[in-house]
């Protein structure tokens, strides 16, 4: 009886122990399949640099006029998490340029007559939004238009103006258009204009504080924004963003 019963016991754990096993694997099985099913995401982390144009507009310069560009040159982070949108952190440097000696049927311009030159540097965060999913490795679009803007703060200093009595840093807001073009692999080429809008009327040294002589006032309601048309390159670096359960 003892025996008998010593046998089923023993039976009956190993039967146990064989449907625990199985469930362990039918887990296993189950797991592998959803991690499957999900779609497992690769971020971009992009570095480059380039050159471009730098213009002002302002109380000297009311228009953008490509005859006062200047050099300006970048660097930059772009950090690619998902399709559609990229954050950019790039430092920004060159310098403005703008005179009222060109401005011949301007006759206020021509009482004025002035000319400044100031150097500017920045540091700036943007969200880019990409129009087409230019990278996928699926089903691969080389090239996508994307609008931008962001925050940045900038410094900048009249070459004219030796001890200024305002301040030469602010923020500013940048916006623009552009264009990504995978040139080979990871590499890219980039083309960008975009404008900065400002919170000082003195990027060009004027503004409407000469109470003595009315032609050498700027309008101060009329804020000063400079502006950065460029061409980069940057290579491509892919990090795979594993899904996490909860």
């Amino acid at each position: 009886m003892i025996t008998k019963l010593s046998k089923a016991l023993a039976h009956s754990h190993s039967t146990h122990s064989i449907s625990s096993r199985l469930y362990k694997i039918a887990v296993c099985i189950y797991a592998v399949l959803l991690i499957s099913s999900i779609k497992v995401q690769a971020q971009h982390i992009e570095v480059g640099g380039g050159v471009g144009a730098m213009l002002y507009k302002g109380d000297i310069l009311t228009n953008i006029d490509p005859r006062y560009s200047k050099l300006g040159g970048q660097l930059f982070l772009r950090h690619t998490p998902g399709k559609a949108v990229s954050f950019k952190y790039a430092v920004l440097a060159g310098s403005i340029y703008g005179s009222d000696e060109k401005r011949k049927n301007d006759p206020l311009a021509q009482a004025r007559n002035r000319t400044f030159n100031s150097s500017i540097q920045e540091l700036s965060v943007t969200m880019e939004y990409n129009f087409l999913d230019y990278r996928s490795n699926i089903k691969r679009m080389p090239l996508s238009p994307y609008l931008f803007g962001g925050l940045a703060l900038f410094h900048f200093d009249p070459a004219e103006n030796k001890k200024p009595t305002y301040s030469l840093s602010g923020i500013s807001i940048p916006f623009g258009v552009g264009l990504k073009y995978v040139l080979y692999k990871n590499w890219n080429l980039n083309v960008e204009f975009g404008a900065r809008k400002t919170f000082t009327d003195y990027l060009d040294n004027l503004s409407g504080t000469d109470i003595t002589n009315p032609t050498q006032n700027g309008n101060p309601k009329n804020k000063d924004m400079y502006l950065y048309t460029g061409i980069s390159i940057s290579y491509t670096f892919y990090k795979i963003q594993c899904p996490e359960f909860y």
